[in-house]
């Protein structure tokens, strides 16, 4: 056994703590971090036994992910459920064979750019792949409510944290533009396709400028350091704006993947508005006579008009965005470890005033919030809240919010 690979840590929720009681059984074997057995599992379990369970929860137990059904609420098999009110599978949606695959090439894909220009055969084959795994996913029968165990099926891949994020970032933002978007009439489902696929296509290129940049890798980045950062963004657009096949959305959301909802503000990873501007004209000046350029140069003059009127798909950059910060903070870095999945929610709502808009969040935690931390609810009952408003004159105001089974965390994000 890994013990880090293999290992969840147990959520002390009240609802498994009394299926435990009513049913006087501890269902697993639970181990402490580095895979030593502390508590065995047991049938006709007495009080004394549960009350032992308990003493452990501030210092956390671990228990077998592969053993997950077995403790979350007496579920038994892969038919739905409820948690907090929401109906859910056990199901597992994410198509691993696939998924690894997409991984492992993108590992070769990234280490070929870092020597060759981006070319449209590359691009076809990324097309295939993605396909592949968009059309599985939604022919599972529990799309909707299964869970979108990407972190399971990463966790055994193999891969490079580059190539871990990007996959990671890829198939989580599939997954929440399909869980978000309706489709009605056969040309809804033709468009909404076409949607889904641009935005994988962008979730996969958004930053592939890395290949082309020397990240320090510290963990307390220098203010140059961060500026240097935040050129990635333009680095991976200028990587794939001279490509006439590439569906000029892809462009788009590549560019302003980063970008904060509000258009400015404080961002480590996006420059503002003027800035990025002035950086565009720069580059369509260097190769408006370039003849090989002229794509990348009509690109170009579309993405300033875009920017200067704010004409900008904001509901797919924020799904990027917040899909690329999830698979981000679940990754191992080299100056920190993986955070476990309902730590990572914790740490984007707690950040998610001036990140993301309200649309964004709850699509977010609304769609696949509980799928990707299997169905464990991240805001429990007892919980407190920090609620960020702003009125009219821009004045910022918190407040807290015990959270309680009845209020929605639509309300909570108000």
């Amino acid at each position: 056994m890994d013990a880090q690979k293999d290992l969840q840590k147990f959520d002390f929720t009240e609802e498994i703590i009394q299926h435990f009681k009513i049913n006087s059984v501890i269902p697993v074997d639970f181990y402490n971090r580095n895979g030593q057995i502390l508590i065995h599992k047991k049938e006709n379990a007495d009080g004394d036994d549960i009350t032992k369970l308990l003493r452990f929860e501030s210092q956390g137990i671990y228990f077998l992910k592969s053993e997950f059904e077995k403790i979350s609420g007496g579920k038994q098999g892969d038919g739905p459920n409820n948690v907090n009110g929401r109906d859910v599978s056990f199901a597992k949606l994410v198509n691993a064979e696939l998924t690894v695959d997409l991984a492992k090439n993108a590992s070769n894909f990234l280490s070929e750019l870092k020597k060759f220009p981006l070319h449209g055969n590359q691009l076809r084959h990324l097309n295939k792949s993605i396909d592949g795994i968009l059309e599985d996913f939604k022919s599972t029968p529990d799309m909707e409510t299964g869970l979108v165990n990407i972190i399971e099926v990463m966790s055994s891949a193999g891969v490079p944290m580059d190539s871990e994020i990007l996959t990671k970032r890829t198939v989580i933002s599939m997954a929440m533009k399909v869980r978000a978007g309706k489709a009605f009439t056969k040309v809804d489902m033709e468009q909404k396709k076409l949607d889904q696929m641009n935005l994988m296509m962008s979730s996969y290129l958004a930053d592939v400028g890395y290949t082309q940049m020397k990240i320090p890798m510290e963990r307390d980045l220098k203010a140059e350091e961060f500026e240097y950062i935040k050129n990635h963004p333009i680095i991976s657009y200028l990587m794939i704006a001279n490509l006439p096949d590439l569906d000029d959305n892809i462009k788009t959301l590549v560019l302003n993947h980063h970008r904060p909802h509000k258009g400015e503000g404080m961002n480590n990873n996006y420059p503002q508005p003027k800035v990025l501007i002035h950086k565009l004209n720069v580059y369509k000046e260097k190769y408006k006579d370039d003849p090989e350029k002229t794509v990348l140069v009509a690109d170009i003059q579309k993405q300033i008009r875009n920017i200067l009127t704010n004409n900008l798909p904001m509901e797919d950059i924020g799904v990027i965005s917040i899909a690329g910060e999830f698979a981000s903070l679940t990754t191992r870095q080299a100056w920190r470890e993986a955070f476990d999945p309902l730590v990572a929610m914790k740490l984007i709502l707690n950040n998610s005033f001036f990140a993301y808009n309200e649309k964004t969040l709850r699509d977010f935690y609304d769609h696949i919030g509980l799928s990707l931390c299997n169905n464990q609810p991240f805001i429990r009952e007892g919980d407190f809240v920090i609620v960020v408003t702003q009125d009219s004159n821009q004045k910022v105001f918190l407040k807290f919010v015990l959270f309680e089974k009845c209020i929605k965390l639509k309300f909570v994000l108000c």
